[in-house]
């Protein structure tokens, strides 16, 4: 007997969606020279005229659309032989989704489309190595790249709020999870992989007295020299350490009370018009400030960041730091959980024992598939681990790009098992959760399909469409 394998928490499933459906949008806009014979469609797909294949709306569906999706699901090794189908029933969806959200008036907010803009650019920077080789692999400078993904962001934002207006009052209660339960067949009851509970002590290194004090002359030359006449802006294009602002003059617009953290917010609502503050200190680093505007309890702001270097004795430092508190662990001197309350440099684990979260589903357990594809180090560390033992200081990049030590501690482990409704009742909720929410969409376009112009002679050959139609 068969049982259906179904990943817990799914979350690097939907990452990896993501980033595929990012990449398909980046070869609509972006033309690059792509490995044909590793890459190309089946001749019967290609389309000699970049023509339109549906109108659905105020939304344009091209040919181009469809291959370029096609071909970068099987540039990840995503391929079946109704891969066309599944590509074109998913750009309609989008287009519908589109369509109803400009009649409900949604909008995405200014900072969040620039915020994902920024966020996307840096994964690029992180995979082909720098800012310069992003340029030169897409031919374009970074703010040709970020005016051009502004419509795509912004679409990309629209669809999921649409689809999450559409099912945001999705509940399960007991009996329902209860009747869905008992309805599986034994061969459809999911299994749950192994998961792992994991706690960490993270320490940053301390940056040395020299480092914070040259940081310090630096960026108050960098004032003086604005307050003398230099351009903020273009100070901030050279010398901010910035990621999300510094190729922006260090601007910020429209941000409300609540964006940034509190030290700065501080400073920068108690600034006047083209006020320049004087340097403070927040967890990023050294910061001036300067107020653009202010409207209320909204401003503009740019800003300056510079942060300490450290040194090579001070990341050796933050090494042995952790092994003495291992050490120290073993010999109880001190618990794991009072260690990383109070050495701990991790602000989100700190506070409840140094456990992990996993971000989809907020519970602290982490299946084998998820950390092969999130923190594969981690996993190589912690599998073979008893629980309740420690590993060794390990080194980690941080996702702000600064580096660290950790030491990590097995927790607890649950082996795989099929899934029932004592022990995975969270589980079996989200799980089920997923399938009615499925359920409310279909329901939901079958009804709006109705209401939309749809103009296009190729797409009544494709099952999901007759379906639709149909009512089915």
């Amino acid at each position: 007997m068969r049982q259906l394998r179904i990943i817990t928490l799914k979350f690097m499933n939907k990452l990896s969606l993501l980033i595929i459906v990012f990449f398909s949008y980046l070869s609509i806009v972006f033309s690059q020279n792509t490995n044909q014979d590793s890459l190309s469609l089946k001749d019967s797909d290609l389309v000699l005229v970049d023509g339109v294949f549906a109108i659905i709306g105020d939304n344009v569906i091209f040919h181009s659309d469809i291959n370029d999706l096609m071909m970068q699901y099987q540039s990840q090794g995503f391929d079946s032989p109704n891969l066309k189908n599944q590509v074109v029933e998913e750009l309609f969806f989008q287009k519908i989704l589109l369509h109803f959200a400009a009649i409900d008036s949604l909008e995405i907010d200014a900072n969040e489309i620039e915020s994902t803009i920024e966020q996307r650019i840096s994964f690029f920077e992180q995979q082909l190595g720098s800012k310069e080789k992003v340029e030169d692999y897409f031919k374009k400078s970074v703010i040709e790249l970020v005016n051009e993904l502004k419509p795509i962001v912004e679409n990309q934002l629209l669809v999921q709020k649409m689809q999450f207006s559409i099912v945001k009052d999705t509940d399960v209660s007991p009996s329902e999870l209860n009747e869905f339960y008992s309805d599986l067949t034994p061969d459809s009851i999911p299994i749950i992989e192994t998961q792992f509970q994991v706690a960490q002590i993270l320490k940053e290194p301390e940056p040395s007295i020299i480092a914070i004090e040259e940081t310090l002359s630096k960026l108050e030359e960098l004032r003086n020299r604005i307050l003398k006449g230099s351009d903020f802006s273009t100070m901030a294009i050279l010398y901010s350490e910035d990621p999300g602002s510094s190729r922006n003059g260090g601007a910020y617009y429209n941000v409300k009370k609540g964006f940034f953290v509190k030290e700065f917010e501080a400073v920068a609502f108690s600034l006047q018009p083209d006020e320049i503050s004087e340097i403070f200190e927040t967890e990023f680093g050294y910061h001036i400030v300067q107020l653009i505007d202010r409207r209320g309890n909204e401003i503009d702001v740019r800003h300056i960041l510079m942060t300490p270097k450290i040194s090579n004795q001070d990341m050796l430092d933050a090494k042995s730091f952790l092994q003495s508190l291992k050490n120290d662990i073993i010999d109880s001197t001190m618990d794991f959980s009072s260690a990383a309350k109070e050495f701990s440099s991790d602000k989100d684990t700190k506070f409840n024992g140094g456990l992990l979260i996993n971000p989809n589903t907020n519970n602290s357990f982490f299946s084998i598939t998820e950390l092969e594809s999130l923190d594969l180090s981690l996993l190589n560390e912690i599998e073979l681990l008893s629980v309740g033992l420690i590993t060794d200081p390990m080194y980690i990049k941080l996702p702000s790009g600064k580096e660290a030590y950790r030491i990590l501690k097995l927790v607890s482990k649950k082996n795989e098992h099929i899934a029932n409704l004592i022990d995975d009742y969270p589980y079996l909720k989200n799980y089920f959760s997923n399938i009615k929410q499925e359920r409310i969409l279909n329901e939901w376009y079958k009804d709006k399909v109705k209401d939309i112009y749809i103009s296009s002679s190729e797409i009544l050959n494709y099952e999901f469409y007759s379906n639709l139609i149909n009512n089915e």
